[in-house]
């Protein structure tokens, strides 16, 4: 077995005292260390001791729950039902293979751990057939509510903690960013209703409102998608010439949100969506016609609906 040397300040003999970095215990068990933090996050599959200076520490009580965990995905077991089961949790175990019902559950769980795999070791081409697969099993919306963008979410976190991590985000952008746009173009549209989408300046993340579009797209709407940075002064001239019946805008940054509420846009007799999380519910108040989602993708249609309805009421 290989050691680390004991920081100082390590803490004293308690629930396991532990001595692996996670790198080893990937090497041991031939399990991601992405995928590992993800056990330890989503499920405290694992239980590291930490040192003052916040280390983590692994003993080979992780060893043996991760090869555990790893037999009862082979028996084709959900992750999460594998945590609980050597986490000796009590929990009804529905195997991966069953996807009706509550097995639908699974299959997503155990899609988000395979696919953030992929991710973390940059396979394009195990990446894209996983995404294929998740889009087999599901509706655009469920797809990226389930699956998708919690694995973003994931990834997200993940390089805040260890910027170096960065790579993956940018990696799994550009494998999802593509699918959807395909899916922009190719959606079935009744043109009844249309919609502007864009980013304010400064805001150089748009994947949530790309998904977005997506959604929309899907139930019927025609999407005029202009993306990240949006230069108020454009998105007035576009809203002003197009005559849009929505206008979605879409911030991860508080920062510029509020820059572009500061700016008090002119957006005509348009219905206003704001979402993402650079808004509050609060800033609907800001501008006319204006709703914040803040539900699930899924739920964005219906949202845009309301939005329409807020605008007849105030006309």
């Amino acid at each position: 077995m290989a050691h680390v040397t004991e920081p100082k300040g390590v803490l004293p003999m308690g629930q396991q005292n532990g001595v692996l970095r996670i790198g080893e215990v990937s090497r041991r068990t031939g399990v991601a260390v992405p995928t590992l933090r993800a056990w330890e996050r989503r499920y405290q599959l694992l239980d590291p001791d930490r040192t003052e200076g916040g280390h983590r520490l692994y003993g080979e009580r992780d060893i043996d729950r991760v090869r555990a965990m790893m037999r009862l995905l082979d028996e084709g077991w959900s992750a999460a039902a594998a945590a609980r089961r050597v986490s000796r949790e009590p929990a009804t175990v529905t195997p991966l293979r069953t996807v009706e019902g509550s097995g639908e559950h699974t299959a997503s769980d155990d899609l988000i751990d395979r696919l953030e795999a992929t991710i973390a070791t940059f396979d394009a081409a195990a990446t894209d057939s996983l995404v294929d697969d998740v889009f087999a099993r599901f509706d655009v919306p469920r797809a990226l509510d389930e699956v998708l963008l919690p694995v973003m979410r994931r990834i997200g976190q993940g390089w805040e903690d260890d910027p170096r991590l960065i790579a993956r985000e940018h990696f799994a952008t550009n494998s999802l960013r593509p699918r959807l746009q395909r899916l922009l173009r190719s959606a079935p549209t009744t043109a009844r209703r249309s919609c502007i989408a864009a980013a304010p300046q400064g805001e150089d993340h748009d994947l949530g409102l790309l998904a977005g579009c997506a959604v929309v797209a899907q139930a019927g709407w025609r999407i005029h998608y202009l993306g990240i940075r949006t230069p108020t002064v454009a998105l007035e001239g576009s809203v002003a010439e197009l005559r849009p019946d929505v206008v979605m805008i879409g911030s991860m940054f508080r920062e510029h949100s509020q820059d572009f509420l500061d700016g008090a846009p002119d957006l005509g007799p348009a219905a206003v969506v704001l979402g993402g999380a650079g808004f509050a519910a609060e800033d609907a108040a800001r501008l006319p016609n204006a709703v914040v989602h803040l539900g699930s993708l899924s739920e964005l249609p219906e949202t845009l609906n309301r939005a329409l309805k807020v605008g007849d009421d105030v006309g």
